[in-house]
């Protein structure tokens, strides 16, 4: 490879990444035109201690605020063609779970999604763990990511022989770091479910 070749190649690799990251910075805080079938049978995930579907939709103002204080950029924002969900907060735990830092809540202007320290009633959804994916369960290996990450640890999942995680629904605030951390790549063996559902 001559020079000319390359300088040619580097500057086509930092104009990739450039153009990826933009991507990330775009999917991150944007969100589908609408629900998609996966989020349809899950229910919508709404920030923490938000109110419940009906109430949140008249309450939010779409103004932006609890997407643009998320520390760990959980919050999307749906896109255009959402229909009344246009503009509104919601998570994709697979991708980025919730560190219930309550931000959001404080930013909040309306109350759409009320500001609390207590991290046990954030109520977003609940952890439901598929024994027959998790490596744990069906004896293909140990892991125990799912009860490390958990901002509930022991309380909210609990591990047994070999690290098999059992989600206690009574105390599962739905963050969603589990299934971030689930290793369980192409079909996560820990999915949150909605407590927020819609006909």
């Amino acid at each position: 490879m001559n020079r000319r070749e390359f300088i040619a190649q580097t500057v086509l690799a930092a104009l990739g990444a450039t153009g990826l990251l933009a991507l990330i910075r775009n999917v991150r805080t944007s969100g589908p035109s609408a629900p998609s079938p996966q989020i349809a049978s899950r229910g919508r995930i709404r920030p923490p201690h938000s109110l419940a579907e009906s109430a949140f939709l008249a309450a939010c103002i779409r103004c932006q605020r609890c997407s643009q204080v998320c520390e760990p950029r959980a919050i999307r924002l749906y896109g255009e063609g959402a229909g009344e969900h246009e503009g509104t907060p919601y998570l994709v735990p697979e991708l980025t779970g919730c560190t219930l830092c309550m931000k959001c809540g404080a930013a909040c202007p309306t109350g759409a999604i009320r500001y609390s320290r207590d991290k046990a009633s954030a109520g977003m959804g609940t952890a439901i763990v598929d024994e027959q994916l998790c490596v744990s369960h069906n004896g293909t290996g140990i892991c125990g990511a799912c009860f490390t990450v958990c901002p509930l640890r022991g309380k909210a999942i609990r591990q047994g022989t070999h690290n098999r995680p059992t989600v206690y629904p009574a105390v599962c605030v739905g963050c969603g770091l589990c299934e971030e951390a689930c290793i369980v790549k192409r079909d996560k063996a820990i999915r949150v479910h909605s407590v927020r559902r819609w006909a």
